[in-house]
């Protein structure tokens, strides 16, 4: 790769990480998981709209928090990219509540009683926050940014305690409130770092 490349690509994953400090995707994801936790724990064979409505406004809070704030230039202008950047996290956790679904909910292979282990517990507790742990990792991975690994530690963690003490959406609630909470901090600090100027507040109105 040549230096101009390298230069590109860095820049380009520089302006990435500069649009998800606003903390919404932590926020969307977090309430995804709270609404699935609700899931959980009303019995539902499926996931209900509740859920899925989180994922919906993504892209309108985007457009309407960071990108007025931040502009396209400091994006590095290609507005095809910037909705991408918000296209592609959507796009995960639509795949990711299909999983959780699939596998946790409806369960259609009866992995629920397929899997046991040699020690007291629920190991479909253990398998729920693995799929959850598994999710926020690879987020972390694909958007590089590195607070979603603590959420995939919190939500491993989590999911060996429940496996011996607590319900399987236990690890769904704790995972979501550090998200939420990190989420609002990160959100109050970009709100303060980038406000609105007379000109896009009229703009956002």
């Amino acid at each position: 790769m040549t230096d101009n490349k390298k230069k590109a690509a860095s820049s380009k994953e520089k302006a990435l990480h500069h649009f998800h400090q606003d903390g919404i995707i932590d926020i969307i994801g977090g309430s995804v998981l709270v609404n699935f936790g609700f899931d959980i724990l009303n019995n539902n064979e499926t996931t209900s709209l509740f859920t899925w409505i989180p994922i919906i406004l993504l892209s309108s809070i985007k457009n309407k928090v960071t990108i007025p704030r931040l502009g396209t230039k400091s994006l590095g202008g290609d507005e095809g990219q910037i909705k991408r950047w918000t296209f592609f996290p959507a796009a995960g956790m639509i795949l990711a509540l299909m999983a959780f679904g699939i596998l946790i909910l409806d369960d259609p292979l009866d992995l629920r009683n397929t899997f046991t282990l040699p020690f007291p517990g629920n190991p479909w507790n253990l398998f729920g926050s693995f799929i959850l742990t598994a999710a926020c990792f690879i987020t972390g991975l694909l958007i590089s940014l590195k607070r979603f690994y603590v959420y995939a530690a919190a939500a491993l963690v989590s999911g060996l305690i429940s496996y011996f003490f607590l319900p399987i959406y236990f690890p769904f609630f704790l995972t979501a409130g550090v998200m939420i909470a990190y989420g609002a901090r990160l959100m109050i600090t970009f709100m303060r770092a980038y406000p609105l100027d007379d000109e896009r507040k009229n703009n956002e109105k």
